[in-house]
């Protein structure tokens, strides 16, 4: 029997006035952003911690911790490839992935396909494994008074089809 691994994945950022606001390699209009040394963007990081504990293999902050001066203004998208890539090397691929972003303050709505697009390119999958939600957490919590933002991920990997293995 073919092995599947299931991986979660949660992160949560503060949003300060004048900072960019990316989620999903997305460039949102927002009058706040995210205050972190990369562009913050939740979901892209909740699916590296997704992708990571799937494979049993750390978190986030355990391939690029907040003192490695490579992550300064690093385009968090660029952890979900690099992640990815590690993932295949091990004989997996992503076979589906479900997301929310929650901020109550601005429409994400709009922007979703294009996350979507983001995430799917930067997994190696098609767009129809990836799904992205947007919440509003109905005002409540920091979330939903706009004074952060968070993302949570499931995913599904499967082995990769026509790996030497057999699978």
């Amino acid at each position: 029997m073919d092995e599947l691994r299931t991986g979660i994945g949660w992160d949560i950022h503060r949003l300060v006035a004048g900072h960019r606001l990316v989620l999903g390699g997305v460039e949102v209009p927002a009058p706040a952003g995210f205050d972190t040394h990369s562009d913050g963007d939740v979901l892209s990081h909740a699916v590296v911690d997704a992708l990571a504990g799937a494979m049993a293999d750390g978190d986030l902050g355990v391939h690029y911790p907040e003192d490695d001066p490579e992550a300064d203004e690093a385009r968090s998208l660029d952890f979900v490839v690099a992640f990815a890539a590690r993932v295949r090397d091990r004989g997996f691929e992503v076979g589906s992935l479900d997301s929310f972003v929650v901020l109550g303050t601005v429409r994400l709505r709009p922007h979703v396909d294009a996350m979507r697009a983001n995430l799917a390119d930067a997994l190696g999958v098609p767009l129809d494994r990836v799904s992205v939600k947007a919440r509003s957490a109905d005002g409540l919590g920091p979330e939903g008074r706009g004074e952060a933002a968070s993302a949570s991920v499931s995913l599904l990997l499967r082995p990769l089809v026509g790996r030497p293995d057999g699978g």
